[in-house]
């Protein structure tokens, strides 16, 4: 390990656990493998004074005052952008203070739809994407305000990122593809592939985790794992589970994960399955990272199926890679790259029946689900080890540090930041001519005056809309979220 005086600094926007986001929990993971061996890090998070250092040592700062970090990295930066409302303040983050991106989900139409983002700037990436769907799609958005899952599919918003970035990583060469066929050879040069990562430490033994859940020695488990949306394709899954029982196969069903109702009711789902099937399947709901890996490791399988995909990679399948669970995959998009010996693939045409048929195959063969779990394991650890992985990041983001980016827009990014004494006239002063959202930072006031008291620093027309005291680490005082309509000295 270099000393700390010769590791530059990297600051790192994004969210980190408790967090109920996988891509935290990959930032964390990604975090300690980068700090103390390439970098001296800082996460920056919106939610900062509840997220607790993902490795000691590694500070946390507020995303909105990460500025004085950043300039100490010399233009060393790392933003970890997801297609979700928490990501809003990284895209935020991303316009202001370029760097290299790990884009997790290619499209990115419904974190601008989540974060306010304008509707015109919306309803212009969806026309951007190929004729005619997608100057249709935005037509039918604009004049009927008719919104499908075909949008999120087809509509691209990430030429944005492309061009305030330096470099951007992706974990596929199906999301590489993708973007180069949509913005063009130039605008995605510097995109780069490189693969989720493996986590190091070891997962328990199938023994062990079935007995931490009670499942029986001899039980065929089946594992789905994450939050159920409907583009895991929850509707083949139980069809296939449905089919196997009726087939005479028996099985247990356990989805490690929560429900998204706004999305999928999966409760209802199974619950208007057949009663066989309803009486061996439970949702364990969110799940901690050793709780994660003991309902993977006890698994027989994982079913992990995404269709439509943008390109996405997936936690849960890492997972499974390492404690060398078989694995059932959908033959599309990234999944398709992978081994046929290392997963199982099933074609999204005619998928339920392809599933049931995998599942009853396995039930049957346990040898068989061994051998495809050991050699998901071997794969993994020749092509995702976690110091290979944070090496390729370290190497992106030095070879990037003084790439040129676009310019950002005009109207974008995060409100200004104000700096007055706490005083009346100082406070009047600093918000002379300004209208809109701006955030005011009232420098050391000794104590939180909470408020009421603050409030009356501020000029009639303002609207405190939050308040936060900040105490070192971090510079001392009083950050205001503050609304001016009309404001003028």
């Amino acid at each position: 390990m270099a000393a700390a005086a010769d590791r530059p600094a990297l600051t790192v926007f994004t969210p980190l656990p408790p967090a109920r986001n996988g891509i935290a929990d990959y930032a964390a993971l990604l975090l300690g493998a980068l700090h103390g061996t390439h970098h001296e890090c800082a996460a920056a998070c919106e939610a900062w004074d509840s997220t607790p250092p993902p490795v000691p040592g590694i500070p946390v700062l507020d995303a909105a005052l990460a500025h004085r970090h950043v300039a100490r990295s010399g233009g060393r930066v790392l933003h970890q952008l997801g297609n979700n409302s928490q990501h809003g303040f990284v895209l935020r983050a991303l316009r202001h203070t370029p760097g290299v991106v790990t884009l997790h989900d290619p499209g990115l139409l419904h974190l601008h739809e989540v974060a306010a983002e304008p509707a015109s700037a919306i309803l212009a990436g969806m026309a951007a994407a190929p004729a005619p769907l997608g100057p249709l799609l935005a037509r039918q958005l604009r004049d009927h305000g008719i919104s499908t899952r075909a949008n999120h599919a087809l509509c691209d918003l990430t030429g944005e990122v492309l061009a305030r970035s330096r470099a951007v990583v992706v974990h596929s060469r199906f999301a590489a593809a993708r973007l180069r066929a949509l913005h063009g050879a130039a605008r995605t040069a510097h995109v780069s592939v490189v693969p989720h990562p493996l986590r190091p430490r070891p997962m328990p033994s199938r023994e062990a985790a079935r007995a931490a859940l009670g499942i029986a020695p001899d039980a065929f488990l089946v594992v789905t794992a994450g939050f159920a949306t409907r583009a895991k394709r929850f509707d083949w899954i139980v069809a296939a589970l449905a089919a196997v029982l009726a087939g005479g196969t028996d099985l247990a069903w356990i989805h490690a994960g929560a429900e998204r109702r706004e999305e999928l009711d999966l409760a209802g789902l199974i619950a208007g399955a057949a009663p066989a099937l309803r009486a061996r399947s439970r949702i364990a709901g969110w799940l901690d990272d050793a709780a994660l890996d003991r309902h993977i490791a006890a698994a027989d399988v994982l079913v992990n199926l995404r269709f439509p995909s943008l390109g996405e990679s997936s936690g849960a399948l890492a997972r499974a890679f390492a404690g060398g669970t078989a694995a059932i995959v959908t033959d599309t998009a990234a999944y398709a790259e992978l081994p046929r010996a290392a997963v199982l693939h099933i074609p999204p045409i005619g998928a339920a029946r392809a599933l049931a048929a995998a599942l009853v195959a396995l039930a049957r063969a346990p040898d068989l689900a061994r051998a495809i779990g050991a050699a998901g394991r071997r794969f993994a650890e020749a092509t995702m080890a976690l110091p290979a992985i944070a090496a390729a990041h370290a190497a992106i983001i030095e070879a990037s540090r003084d790439l040129p980016v676009a310019a950002a827009p005009a109207a974008a990014g995060e409100p200004p930041l104000l700096i007055a004494a706490p005083d009346a006239a100082a406070v009047h002063r600093a918000l002379a001519g300004v209208t809109g959202r701006c955030r005011l930072f009232l420098g050391a006031p000794g104590a939180d005056p909470g408020p009421a008291p603050v409030a009356a620093l501020l000029p009639p027309e303002a609207a405190l809309r939050g308040l936060r005291v900040l105490l070192p680490p971090a510079m001392p005082g009083l950050l205001l979220d503050i609304d001016l309509p009309g404001w003028r000295a």
